[in-house]
């Protein structure tokens, strides 16, 4: 099996819903990532053997394989193919995994992967309707939406308010924290937008983060999902609206193409779990990433676990016995915001930029998944 490389990461800022991207159609959002990708790297574009995209909710202006039109929207020849795939909120980093196959196969030598989704143009839920799979319905009965699905893993692992909006605080502190000493500029583009009065601006930086909230101020949150819950707006991820994109590489085509390898892909994994608890995927998964890879829990330098709901982190350090001062270093889906299908190519490119940062070597990306799946990538840096 060939190595496959991570040449380069880089993401758009995450914008709150309904806020600064609210001008930026969700195709030439993606736009900005892909051509970073290039200016950055300078590959020839005819090299490039296929683009995945992961991307939730693929209606509307987010249809009509949302992948290709932001190829064909970036410029870049109609000769490069892409695709759009949705592992819901694991597609993102299901792209990526997509096109580390495609590398460590040998079928494929250079790729591009990441996801969109613009969650203010393109609302979640809005490709869902209609009628329940009656057989579907047979199997599970009482499948639950995420929301309810998070209130269940509280109640079945007995996790406290208080642990969810600590959780939630520390998330907003370490993603200030992180902004504040620059550590996301070397994967960040800026995104150009006009506001409501025609005005054009660039935001540069994630615009979701609450520096100035408090305990008190998330205690006093009513929850969502149910009257009596635990689930509040300020222990879950925040919407926003984002896009990010990785040049994966062979070690023979970075060579031809003078490319430096920032880090390489040395295992995925998925699987299935119960999908009415629906959230706790990200267990198994990467435990199955950590058998593939041959490594241990204590080899991993950097956890990201997908901030989707507070729950679902703290139930992960709780099973895995991992140190929190690995976790989620920079905060995460609570603090900085969860666009759906770029999340997870988001993750994969923080994870990186970090490891450089502190010299880490091994990092452990994760996501849970709705309808109960887990998906796992471990990076190496080089």
């Amino acid at each position: 099996m060939k190595e496959c490389l991570i040449i380069d990461a880089v993401r758009t800022p995450r914008a709150r819903r309904k806020g600064k991207f609210l001008s930026v159609h969700p195709v030439d959002l993606l736009t900005y990532p892909l051509n970073a990708i290039k200016e950055r790297n300078q590959i020839p574009l005819e090299e490039v053997d296929d683009v995945v995209i992961g991307c939730v909710t693929q209606t509307d202006e987010q249809g009509w394989c949302v992948g290709r039109a932001g190829v064909l929207a970036a410029g870049w020849p109609y000769t490069v193919s892409a695709t759009t795939v949705n592992r819901l909120c694991g597609s993102g980093q299901q792209a990526t995994n997509f096109g580390a196959l495609g590398i460590k196969s040998g079928i494929q030598n250079l790729v591009v992967t990441g996801g969109v989704e613009h969650m203010t143009r393109v609302p979640m839920f809005s490709d869902c309707g209609g009628e329940t799979s009656p057989m579907l319905k047979s199997h599970y009965p009482d499948l639950v939406h995420q929301g309810l699905a998070a209130e269940l893993m509280c109640e079945e692992f007995k996790i406290s308010r208080e642990e969810l909006d600590k959780f939630a605080y520390e998330s907003h502190m370490k993603a200030k924290a992180a902004q504040d000493e620059g550590r996301f500029s070397k994967s960040l583009i800026p995104v150009p937008y006009v506001d409501e009065e025609g005005n054009s601006h660039t935001l540069d930086y994630d615009d979701n983060v609450r520096p100035d909230t408090s305990m008190e101020a998330l205690s006093a949150l009513k929850p969502v999902f149910k009257e009596d819950g635990l689930i509040t707006a300020g222990n879950a991820s925040a919407i926003v609206d984002g896009a990010a994109a990785l040049l994966l590489a062979s070690e023979e085509k970075a060579k031809e193409l003078n490319l430096k390898p920032r880090a390489k892909i040395i295992s995925i994994a998925n699987v299935g779990s119960d999908p009415k608890i629906m959230l706790t995927g990200p267990v198994p998964a990467s435990k199955k990433a950590l058998a593939s890879a041959g490594l241990s829990i204590e080899q991993i330098d950097l956890w990201e676990i997908n901030e989707a709901f507070a729950p679902v982190p703290i139930y992960v350090m709780r099973e895995l016995e991992l140190d929190p001062a690995k976790v989620n270093v920079n905060g995460g889906g609570i603090s900085l915001g969860h666009p759906l299908g770029a999340t997870g190519a988001m993750l994969i490119g923080t994870a990186l930029d970090e490891l450089e940062r502190t010299g880490g070597r091994y990092a452990l990306i994760t996501m849970c998944i709705g309808l109960g799946m887990g998906i796992a990538t471990v990076i190496e840096k080089v």
